[in-house]
């Protein structure tokens, strides 16, 4: 799985489409984590689609968007390959209801082709249209596979198996566990309770570039400590009368 492996390469901020203002369920994308990345790998032929294994990371958003509308999306897209190539990304998402693993499927969505340049983490930006629910309890897995769209993008098994997301921390908004989970079989893996084992990253190693927009309010870290202290002070007043 090539974890935390290190590298030195260039990282790109690719929009690939206009985003939202800056309303952030989760953000994770800031602190590269030295370099780091973990591959996918174990791309494998399916009836002439070459796809790598998924990897999920578990995710806890903003305490206060359960049941708000993710409708944009930043993720990290590692190419350790020493020329350009084009690759297709996949993402799911599924509830945390898994018993330490994805469990119900959210949402699925499949980008078009992107030449990613040699040796790069690239982050990608774009619109989903109405989007996907966070789950109430603001908690869910974020997975990526990705494949050569039937051979479409010339793509090699062996070039597949250089890509991957970088490794980020600590999140700016939300929290990620040192956990991610890596499916059993390559493919989409758009089920619920996909098939697969979780792994523990040790610290800061199991956090991968995501970030979630929504079109709602989400306060901003500083107003959440504000209002943490009033209610304090609410509730020291009462206790005294």
């Amino acid at each position: 799985m090539n974890f935390g492996r290190t590298l030195t390469i260039a990282a790109l901020a690719v929009l690939a489409s206009a985003s939202y203002a800056q309303n952030y369920a989760y953000a994770n994308v800031t602190t590269w984590n030295g370099n780091q990345y973990l591959a996918n790998g174990s791309a494998t032929d399916q009836s002439g689609n070459i796809i790598t294994k998924l990897v999920a990371d578990d995710i806890e958003l903003h305490p206060l968007t359960g049941g708000f509308q993710i409708t944009a999306l930043t993720f990290s897209v590692v190419n350790a390959n020493a020329a350009a190539v084009s690759v297709r990304a996949r993402v799911r998402f599924w509830e945390d209801n898994g018993a330490g693993a994805p469990g119900t499927a959210i949402a699925g969505y499949t980008f078009n082709a992107f030449s990613f340049a040699a040796n790069t983490n690239t982050l990608l930006s774009g619109n989903l249209g109405t989007g996907f629910t966070i789950p109430a309890n603001h908690k869910m897995w974020a997975g990526i596979t990705f494949d050569n769209n039937v051979g479409a993008t010339g793509a090699t098994q062996a070039q597949l198996n250089n890509f991957g997301m970088g490794l980020y921390n600590p999140p700016t908004v939300g929290v990620s566990g040192d956990n991610y989970w890596v499916s059993t079989n390559p493919g989409s893996n758009f089920s619920s309770n996909p098939l697969g084992a979780g792994v523990n990253g040790a610290a800061g190693l199991g956090s991968f570039g995501w970030r979630f927009e929504t079109t709602q309010a989400v306060p901003e870290p500083g107003t959440m400590a504000v209002l943490g202290l009033g209610l304090a002070a609410i509730a020291r007043r009462r206790k005294q009368g």
